[in-house]
Order: C-alpha cells, then sequence, then structure tokens
C-alpha cells in the first residue's frame, strides 16, 4: 500500500527519519524568511507568530502521517508473515 502526501497524486510519505530530515530543512529555510520580515516590519510579529504556529502544525501532521505509513507498513508485514 502507498501513503501520499496531499492528495492521490502527491509525493510518497517519506520514512520517519527522512520526515524528520526534511522538516529540519524546511525550518533552517523558513527561519531565515521569518527573521527577514521581522526585521523589515516589526510591527507584523502577531501576523508572523500566527504563520510560525500554522507552519509548526502542517510540520507536526507531516511527521505523523510518516509514523502512521511506516506502522502500517509494518502490520502488512506482520500479517503476510503469519500467513505463509
Amino acid at each position: 500500500m502507498r501513503f501520499r502526501l496531499d492528495s492521490q497524486a502527491g509525493p510518497d510519505v517519506p520514512a520517519p527519519a527522512l520526515a524528520l530530515q526534511q522538516i529540519q530543512q524546511q525550518l533552517a529555510d523558513q527561519q531565515k524568511v521569518w527573521a527577514e520580515q521581522l526585521n523589515r516590519d516589526p510591527a507584523a510579529f502577531p501576523l508572523l507568530e500566527a504563520q510560525i504556529h500554522q507552519a509548526f502544525g502542517q510540520l507536526a501532521d507531516r511527521l505523523v502521517a510518516s509514523l502512521l505509513a511506516q506502522a502500517a507498513q509494518q502490520q502488512a508485514l506482520a500479517q503476510t508473515a503469519k500467513k505463509k
């Protein structure tokens, strides 16, 4: 069974270790953007804070999907082993 992000045509859900690496890279890249936004307009902090919370929620969802996909694959393997 294949697990995909965002839609049936989306990219495959990565393994948890890879998902964490991708999340770390996305956060590093996004942190630069957030810092630039704050430097340009310190008064925009409340909006920026909301964006950060939303981004972390989306990244958490990606990790959850990765963990669920991994668990589902392991259950499939266990079921196949029982049938043999």
